[in-house]
């Protein structure tokens, strides 16, 4: 498999979660798994904007809270 391949998998990957969450948003592995795939692939607008939705799916949840914001500290954003 060339790179370019490999990469265009991972981008759909990734993108099949992002819209698995958007339909079935209260999967916290998910959203962590996710702004993880868009920081690792160099996306840190779209890893923000993740982050930003899994704390309102969550907001009440101090637990998947926390996780969220120990994540955002691990990979260096600011949430």
């Amino acid at each position: 498999m060339s790179q370019a391949d490999r990469q265009a998998m991972i981008e759909t990957m990734v993108q099949s979660l992002a819209n698995r969450l958007d339909q079935k948003g209260d999967d916290l592995a998910g959203w962590l798994k996710l702004v993880k795939a868009y920081t690792v692939l160099g996306r840190k607008d779209d890893a923000l904007k993740a982050l930003a939705k899994a704390k309102t799916q969550f907001s009440g949840n101090e637990g998947a809270l926390r996780d969220l914001d120990t994540l955002a500290a691990e990979l260096g954003l600011k949430s």
